[in-house]
């Protein structure tokens, strides 16, 4: 069994998907891709689309596009365009995932602090 596991694991992280448990088992699963940060938050969708806009604000970005419907946030903070999308999948699960480019050219390491500041406080 532990060899099944540990086999789990380690295609998940050659793959890209690196499973993380931050604070009370609030991310499900975290992936870090070109340009982008994503994962499965354990939150309900007006409280997760909250706490994206109040980080976005206190990392003091302009706010450029806000479709609260639609989930989608974009932004501007210091050079980068930052995308923040919330998709449902199940009431209490929403899939969060932030991308930013600078100058056109993905900055996943952004985006992924980005995404962490946003999952922080929803403890």
């Amino acid at each position: 069994m532990k060899v099944i596991s540990a086999l789990a694991i380690g295609a998940c992280v050659v793959c890209g998907c690196v499973p993380v448990l931050v604070g009370a088992g609030i991310l499900t699963g975290y992936a870090l891709g070109n340009d982008s940060a994503s994962g499965n938050i354990k939150t309900e969708y007006r409280a997760l689309w909250d706490e994206a806009l109040f980080t976005l604000q206190d990392m003091e970005a302009e706010i450029v596009n806000r479709n609260e419907s639609k989930g989608v946030l974009k932004a501007r903070i210091l050079e980068y365009d930052v995308t923040v999308a919330i998709n449902t999948i199940t009431p209490e699960m929403q899939r969060l995932k932030v991308s930013a480019r600078k100058l056109l050219l993905p900055k996943p390491q952004f985006a992924q602090k980005v995404f962490f500041n946003i999952i922080e406080d929803l403890e």
